[in-house]
């Protein structure tokens, strides 16, 4: 009776390492929407001021842009853009895509802050937009972060078999 010899195993190093490498991307990937809060926070800071960093635009300018928008108008704006990010980001939640739109939502608000700004009338409505800035950077961010760490822990798993197969 011959017994037949095993055949070795092909190296799963590079696999290895794709997977710890992927990991990594994963984990840089999954603190985006803290940036995007914290450039959120930056932008607020300089709108709470009413942008007195900035020069002022010239007259040529302001009269070539126009009158800005009644602030009625932009407080409607905002409750529709508001309900509709929500609605955005929870079905985005819900059906478990990948996340997206955070750098979107930051030009939307700084779009607010603006035209508040230009219609004069930001200090009154300046926490209006932080809060739902917050709202909505908050849950996409949190959504990037659940998302990205449910795909981290399947990476895990995958390395955890690679390295009982090493054993």
């Amino acid at each position: 009776m011959t017994q037949e010899a095993e055949a070795p195993l092909p190296d799963i190093n590079p696999l290895r390492k794709q997977v710890q490498a992927k990991i990594k991307k994963l984990e840089l990937l999954s603190s985006s929407g803290l940036w995007i809060l914290a450039l959120f926070t930056a932008l607020s800071m300089g709108a709470f001021h009413n942008f007195d960093f900035l020069p002022p635009l010239s007259e040529g300018i302001r009269s070539a842009l126009g009158a800005g928008p009644p602030v009625k108008y932009i407080n409607w704006a905002l409750v529709v853009y508001g309900f509709s990010a929500l609605i955005l980001i929870l079905t985005q939640m819900a059906s478990d895509n990948k996340p997206r739109g955070a750098l979107a939502h930051f030009g939307y608000l700084g779009a607010f802050y603006l035209f508040y700004h230009f219609s004069e009338g930001l200090s009154e409505n300046f926490w209006a937009i932080f809060a739902v800035g917050l709202t909505i950077l908050g849950l996409q961010s949190y959504h990037v972060w659940n998302y990205y760490h449910e795909k981290i822990q399947e990476q895990t798993e995958i390395l955890l078999e690679l390295n009982k197969l090493m054993d």
